[in-house]
C-alpha cells in the first residue's frame, strides 16, 4: 500500500494531540509509534497519560483503516468484480435467475465498538481522502481526535436500529438502487426479477434480549417504513419534473388519464400535463401511506395527506405501472429512462418495509409458554413432563382445529405475556405492510420437532398460523442448529419435521424449508474446523433430507465477522459450499463491525451486494465433479473429529482452563463494554458453556491469541491421520477446504505468541498458566507449519500479498494499544481502581480491534 495518505493522516492526528494536549504527550505518542518501541515506554505513565495515549493511538488505528480503504477502492476500481451481469451471460444463469433470492440480514450482535458519530467521521474523512480536498482534512481529523470514542452508557435498541438504518439510507439502499438500475436491461419484457432483498434482526431478536418487545419491532418497522417511503417519494418528485410531457405532442392511455382525473385538486397550469397529475395524485396516496405506517407525511409533502392511503405496495406499483405502460405503448418510454422500471423492481424488493425483520427467540422460552397456555385452557395439565412423541401429539392436536389456546380473560405470566406481546406486534404488521416484512421465525437452539411447533402453535394465538382441514402459516419457521450435536442432529429433525402432513400443509404448492446453520456457538463447542465441516456437512444431508421429500431447501448462514465464528469475505463463503445446497435462495447474516466495513460506502456497497448475488447464482449451478470427493471427505471427516477431541481436550477437559481464560484475557472486561445492548453471558456464572460466542471469540483476538480460528486443525491432521499430501491435494481442488485453510491463515497472521505470553502471565496461577500456555504454543507453531506446508509457502500469507501487508500494517498499529492494555489490565487486576484505569483498558480494547479489524 502506498503510505503516503497514511502518513498524511497520522501526520495530521500528531499535530491535533500536539495542540489540544501538550507537545509530551505527542512525544509519547511518536515513541510508541516507532516499530520496535517496545513496551518501556508505558511502564510509568499516569492512569491519565495512559487513557489519553489510547485514545490517541486508537485514532491513528481509525485512520490507518481510512487509507487501507482508499487504497483498496482504488484497487477495486481497476480490478475484476464479481457480478451478477457477468454471470448472466451463461445461458443456464440466465434461465436459473427467476427463481433467485440472496439476503444479506443486519443484526445486532454486538461487535461493532465505535460510535456511529465516530464512523461517520471517519466516512468523511474518507471522502475527503479521495476527493484531494486537503482544506477539509486537517479539521475533520481534529474533530475526530477531540471525539469521545467510548459509550459511557449501554447502546439501546432504539440506538442500534437508528445506526443501522443510518447505513442503509446513506449507502445499501443507493446502491441497491444502483444495482436494480443496471439490472433493469436483463429481464424479459423489461423485468427483472426481485433477486436481492435486505433483511434485519433488529427489533426481533429476543433471544436472551430483555429490551427487545413488541414496542421495539414496532419500531423497528416505523424507522423503516420512513425510510423507504421517504425514499420513494423522491424518485416521484424526480420522475414529476421529467414527464412534464403535453398532450399536444405526445398520446396518453386512458389509464393514466384516470389516475390524472382522481386528483380532487388539480392544477390548472397542469391541465394537458396528465402524467404529471397522475404523479401527483400517487404523491398524496403515498404520502397517506406514510402517515399511517411511519407517523408522518413522507418527505417533501407540503402537509397532511387526506387521499385514500395505499392498502399495500402492489397498488402503489400497479399506478405506477399504468403510467410505465402508457409510456411504452405511446414511444414515452426513453423520455424517463430507467428511473421508472428501477422504482418499480425497488418496490418488488422492499415493499413497505424495506427491510425484513426475523422473530428469534430460543426454543427453551417456546416450551414454557405453550406448557402455560396448555395447562391454563385445560388441555395438558404437564406439558414439560412430556417425553418428545407425546409432545409432537398434543401439538398435532392443536392443529387439527383452529381455536386458540389464549384466552383475553386469563392473566398469564410475564413470560407469556411478553412473548404473545411481540407476536401481536408482529401480526400487527403482517396487518400493515404485508407478509413480506416478517422474514422468519427463527428458534435457537432447535433440537426437535416439537421445536418446530410450539413457536406455530404461539403464532395461532394471534392469527399468523391457522389450523382445520388444511393448516397454514403466515410466517415460516427456521429452525436454528448451532451446537455441533445439533448440526449433526438436523438433518434428522427436518426429515421427520417434512413427514408431518401438517408440513406439507404449511409449506404450500412451491415448499420450501429453511434451515439455519450456526458458526458461533459450534465454533465455541467443538473449534475452528469441527465447526466449519459441521455446517458443511449439515448443509449436504439437509439438501438430501429436502430432495427425498420433493421440497427445495434455503438455507440461512449464522455467520459472524471474525474467522473464529464464520466471518470471511461473503462472496467466497457462499461459492465454498457444497455443491447442490445453495438451490436459488440463500440468507446470511451481517453484523456488528462488518455492516459498515462491507456496506459502510455507497460503492462498497454495490460491490459486495453484486458479489453477493452473483456468487449465490453461481453456487446453485455448482455440481459436483472431482472424482476424488468422497476420499477428500473422508479425511475431512477425520480430520474434524480429532480436532474436535483436541479442543475439547484444552478448552473444556482441562480443569484450569477456565480460570485461565478469564486471566489471561480481557473477557471481564468486554463485558463491561456498552458495545451491544445484549448481555455477554446467557446466565451469571462463568462456565465457558455460558458465554455467548461474540464475547469468546472478542477476548481471544484482544490477547492475540486468536485461538478460536485455528487451534486443534495441526493436532486433527496429526491423530486423524491425515497425510500431507492428501491435505494439499484437498487444498488445490476442494473450494471449501481452500476457504478453511486461508482463514485458518489469515487468524495465524494476526496472533502474536509474544504478546499472547504476556498476557498469560496475567493469570495469577502461574503453574497452571505456564502450562496451558505452552500447549497452545505448541499448537500453534504446528498449525504455522502445517499452513505452510499445505500450500508450499515460505511464510504466512505469502501468496496474497496485499492482505499480508494490511495484516502487517495492523500489526504495526496494535502492538502499542497491547502494550498499554497488558499495563492496565495489571494495573486493575492488582487493585487500582482508578476511572482512568478503566477507561484505558476500554479505550484499547477498541483500539486493537480497529487495529484488527478483528473483534468478535
Amino acid at each position: 500500500m502506498d503510505t503516503c495518505r497514511l502518513d498524511h493522516l497520522t501526520g495530521l492526528l500528531d499535530q491535533a494531540v500536539a495542540q489540544f494536549d501538550g507537545p509530551e504527550i505527542a512525544a509519547l505518542l511518536r515513541r510508541g509509534s516507532r516499530p520496535g518501541a517496545g513496551r518501556d515506554w508505558v511502564s510509568n505513565l499516569p492512569g491519565e497519560s495512559a487513557a489519553v495515549l489510547a485514545r490517541a493511538f486508537s485514532c491513528r488505528a481509525l485512520l490507518a483503516n481510512i487509507a487501507q480503504d482508499a487504497h483498496g477502492r482504488l484497487e477495486d476500481a481497476n480490478a475484476p468484480a464479481l457480478s451478477l451481469r457477468a454471470v448472466l451471460e451463461d445461458p443456464a444463469a440466465r434461465a436459473a435467475v427467476d427463481g433467485l433470492k440472496t439476503v444479506p440480514v443486519l443484526t445486532a450482535h454486538p461487535t461493532e465498538v465505535r460510535r456511529r458519530c465516530v464512523v461517520d467521521r471517519e466516512l468523511e474523512i474518507g471522502r475527503l481522502l479521495a476527493a484531494g480536498e486537503e482544506a477539509g482534512l486537517a479539521r475533520e481529523v481534529a474533530l475526530l481526535w477531540r471525539t469521545r470514542l467510548h459509550r459511557p452508557e449501554r447502546i439501546t435498541v432504539r440506538d442500534e436500529i437508528r445506526n443501522a438504518l443510518s447505513t442503509v439510507r446513506q449507502s445499501m439502499l443507493p446502491a441497491l438502487v444502483d444495482l436494480y438500475s443496471d439490472w433493469s436491461t436483463l429481464g424479459e419484457a423489461g423485468r427483472f426479477p426481485p433477486v436481492l432483498k435486505l433483511g434485519s434482526w433488529l427489533g426481533g431478536d429476543r433471544d436472551g434480549h430483555p429490551g427487545v418487545d413488541g414496542d421495539s419491532l414496532r419500531l423497528a418497522l416505523r424507522s423503516q417504513s420512513r425510510v423507504i417511503l421517504d425514499f420513494y417519494a423522491g424518485e416521484l418528485r424526480a420522475l414529476w419534473s421529467d414527464l412534464a410531457l403535453s398532450t399536444a405532442y405526445l398520446e396518453v392511455g386512458e389509464a393514466v388519464r384516470a389516475l390524472a382525473a382522481a386528483d380532487p385538486n388539480p392544477s390548472p397550469h397542469r391541465a394537458d400535463e396528465p402524467y404529471r397529475l397522475a404523479l401527483e395524485h400517487i404523491f398524496n396516496r403515498l404520502s397517506a401511506s406514510a402517515q399511517r405506517l411511519a407517523g408522518g407525511p413522507v418527505a417533501f409533502a407540503l402537509g397532511p395527506s387526506t387521499a385514500e392511503p395505499y392498502t399495500g405496495p402492489e397498488a402503489f406499483a400497479a399506478d405506477l405501472q399504468v403510467i410505465a405502460d402508457s409510456l411504452a405503448a405511446w414511444g414515452g418510454e426513453a423520455l424517463v429512462g430507467a428511473r421508472l422500471e428501477t422504482l418499480l423492481e425497488v418496490i418488488r424488493a422492499c415493499g413497505f418495509h424495506l427491510l425484513s425483520v426475523d422473530l428469534r427467540q430460543n426454543a427453551d422460552v417456546h416450551e414454557v409458554v405453550v406448557a402455560e397456555l396448555l395447562a391454563r385452557a385445560g388441555v395438558e395439565p404437564d406439558y414439560l413432563a412430556l417425553d418428545e412423541p407425546a409432545r409432537v401429539r398434543v401439538l398435532l392436536g392443536e392443529f387439527a382445529h383452529d381455536r386458540p389456546l389464549r384466552s383475553p380473560f386469563i392473566t398469564y405470566s410475564a413470560v407469556a405475556t411478553r412473548e404473545l406481546a411481540i407476536l401481536d406486534a408482529a401480526a400487527e404488521a403482517v396487518r400493515a405492510y404485508g407478509s413480506a416484512a416478517i422474514g422468519a421465525y427463527v428458534v435457537s437452539k432447535s433440537a426437535t420437532v416439537s421445536d418446530l411447533l410450539e413457536p406455530l402453535a404461539l403464532l395461532a394465538q394471534v392469527g399468523l398460523a391457522r389450523g382445520g382441514p388444511t393448516p397454514s402459516a403466515e410466517i415460516r419457521v427456521t429452525p436454528l442448529f448451532e451446537t455441533i450435536a445439533d448440526l449433526e442432529n438436523g438433518p434428522g429433525v427436518i426429515a421427520a419435521w417434512l413427514e408431518l402432513p401438517l408440513a406439507g400443509s404449511l409449506l404450500g404448492a412451491a415448499p420450501r424449508q429453511e434451515v439455519m446453520l450456526g458458526y458461533s456457538d459450534s465454533n465455541k463447542d467443538g473449534g475452528f474446523l469441527a465447526s466449519r465441516r459441521g455446517a458443511a456437512l449439515a448443509a449436504s444431508r439437509l439438501a438430501q433430507v429436502c430432495a427425498a421429500a420433493g421440497v427445495r431447501l434455503q438455507l440461512f448462514h449464522g455467520r459472524g465477522g471474525s474467522v473464529g465464528r464464520g466471518g470471511g469475505p461473503a462472496a467466497e463463503a457462499v461459492l465454498a459450499q457444497p455443491a447442490g445446497t445453495v438451490q436459488g435462495g440463500h440468507r446470511i447474516t451481517e453484523q456488528g463491525e462488518m455492516i459498515a466495513r462491507r456496506y459502510g460506502d455507497r460503492s462498497t456497497a454495490r460491490r459486495n451486494l453484486d458479489g453477493l448475488a452473483a456468487a449465490t447464482l453461481l453456487a446453485t449451478l455448482k455440481t459436483e465433479t472431482d472424482p476424488a470427493a468422497l476420499e477428500h471427505a473422508a479425511a475431512a471427516d477425520r480430520l474434524a473429529a480429532a480436532a474436535f477431541r483436541a479442543f475439547r481436550a484444552l478448552a473444556y477437559d482441562d480443569p484450569g482452563f477456565e480460570d485461565f481464560f478469564w486471566a489471561a484475557t480481557p473477557v471481564a472486561e468486554i463485558a463491561e463494554l456498552n458495545v451491544g445492548s445484549r448481555p455477554a453471558s446467557r446466565t451469571q456464572s462463568r462456565r465457558i458453556e455460558d458465554l455467548r460466542a461474540i464475547p469468546w471469540v472478542f477476548a481471544w483476538s484482544q490477547a492475540r491469541f486468536m485461538l478460536p480460528a485455528w487451534y486443534g486443525i495441526a493436532s486433527g491432521a496429526r491423530e486423524g491421520g491425515v497425510e500431507l499430501d492428501c491435505l494439499r491435494d484437498m487444498h488445490r481442488r476442494w473450494d471449501w477446504f481452500g476457504s478453511v485453510t486461508a482463514s485458518m491463515e489469515l487468524a495465524l497472521a494476526q496472533s502474536d505468541m509474544g504478546l499472547a505470553e504476556r498476557y498469560a502471565a496475567l493469570s495469577p496461577d502461574r503453574s497452571a498458566a505456564e502450562r496451558i500456555f505452552e500447549r497452545i504454543r505448541a499448537e500453534h507453531a504446528d498449525a504455522v507449519a502445517l499452513a505452510l506446508a499445505i500450500r508450499d509457502g515460505e511464510c504466512l500469507l505469502d501468496d496474497r500479498p496485499d492482505l499480508r501487508d494490511s495484516v502487517q500494517l495492523g500489526r504495526r498499529f496494535a502492538e502499542p494499544l497491547n502494550h498499554l492494555q497488558l499495563e492496565l489490565l495489571a494495573r486493575r487486576r492488582g487493585g487500582d481502581g482508578a476511572e482512568a484505569v478503566r477507561l484505558g483498558v476500554q479505550l484499547t480494547i477498541g483500539g486493537v480491534a480497529a487495529s484488527l479489524r478483528n473483534t468478535g
